[in-house]
């Protein structure tokens, strides 16, 4: 997967109904331009930063992402190789049980059992 595709694939879950005009004024990016974008057209690197900024700008919305960045940032100098191993491996599980969590479906047992 390219890097425009990684950007606009989190733009998408970032705003997963925005209509075209939105995404436009929100960027700065002409309308045509935007609907070329998402179908596969190159992107051009002031195009990428202003996606990226729009993206940027949502997540810093979020309080709890500050004090995430600058413990991530506090960690990465004072843990051992081995320790950030095991708190980006925490992560990922935590990030993949949220994925993955969403889509599973629990069996009905119940209208499984014949009598």
């Amino acid at each position: 997967m390219t890097l425009q595709e990684k950007t606009l694939q989190r733009y998408r879950q970032l705003f997963p109904n925005q209509p075209l005009r939105e995404i436009s004024a929100c960027t700065g990016i002409q309308i045509t331009r935007v609907f070329r974008l998402f179908n596969g057209k190159l992107m051009k690197v002031g195009e990428l930063e202003a996606f990226e900024k729009a993206i940027n700008d949502k997540i810093a919305e979020n309080p709890s992402f500050e004090k995430l960045t600058s413990a991530v940032e506090e960690a990465s100098t004072i843990l051992t190789n081995d320790e950030l191993a095991k708190v980006a491996e925490y992560i990922a599980r935590k990030v993949s049980a949220r994925t993955f969590g969403r889509f599973y479906i629990k069996p009905n047992y119940e209208s499984a059992i014949i009598a």
